[in-house]
């Protein structure tokens, strides 16, 4: 289980271990604000109750979407009472929990005709952040967020910001590793230096949130609070 250093509400995002989830939390409440029309939020995305409640917060969003019982079990002990389970129900045992679940939330199994949606709420929110652990050689720097910290299914992710000034789209991350990943870059610049932070995109959000046991709730650069992924893992 991921452990990080407890920090206090107000450090700077730069001071924390590395690498974290962060959510940008001003951004995420603005994509939330812009939501048209009515959905469900899909919460099977990131996992996250906090996030989930902020989602609710919209007059735009009626209820969460999971993808089964256990997330449902999560999101509802962790006060969401309006919730559709995207998979059919198969097993006794599984329909036995939801019927358990009913009597205290609004569960539907079945399409209401609400969109799900929410996903988007996530764009440009989310980030991860990495560490320069080395510069073994000219137009090349290792990074300490591997695919166990960002993923790699849908492509490596993209670098965005750091503590140096950054042009997008100059430099090409890879995560070919567990452990490491790493940024090229022209082999006459030497842009990074062992210690110096970065921050990443990733390629894809739900993938990120289903490696990390905590997220990093941020605004105007620094800690706001860390919320649990509460429902990573819960897939039975």
């Amino acid at each position: 289980m991921q452990r990080p250093i407890e920090k206090p509400a107000g450090t700077p995002i730069e001071q924390l271990d590395t690498p974290a989830l962060l959510v940008d939390v001003e951004r995420l409440q603005a994509n939330v604000a812009a939501i048209e029309g009515t959905m469900r939020a899909a919460a099977w995305i990131h996992k996250t109750p906090a996030i989930a409640h902020l989602e609710l917060a919209s007059e735009h969003v009626v209820g969460i979407a999971v993808r089964g019982i256990a997330e449902a079990e999560i999101f509802a002990a962790a006060g969401c009472d309006d919730i559709r389970i995207l998979r059919p129900l198969v097993t006794a045992a599984a329909k036995r929990r939801a019927a358990e679940l009913g009597a205290s939330i609004r569960l539907v199994s079945q399409d209401d005709g609400v969109l799900v949606g929410g996903g988007e709420s996530l764009a440009g929110a989310v980030s991860v952040s990495a560490g320069v652990t080395s510069v073994p050689e000219p137009g090349r720097a290792i990074l300490d967020c591997g695919q166990k910290a960002i993923g790699r299914d849908f492509g490596d992710p993209e670098l965005i910001g750091g503590i140096n000034a950054v042009d997008e789209g100059r430099f090409r991350v890879s995560v070919g590793s567990a452990e490491h990943g790493a940024v090229s870059y022209p082999a006459d610049e030497t842009p990074f230096a062992i210690g110096d932070w970065l921050r990443l995109r990733p390629a894809d959000v739900a993938t990120v949130f289903a490696l990390h046991d905590f997220a990093f709730a941020t605004t105007r650069g620094r800690l706001q609070a860390r919320w649990p992924v509460s429902a990573r893992g819960a897939w039975q």
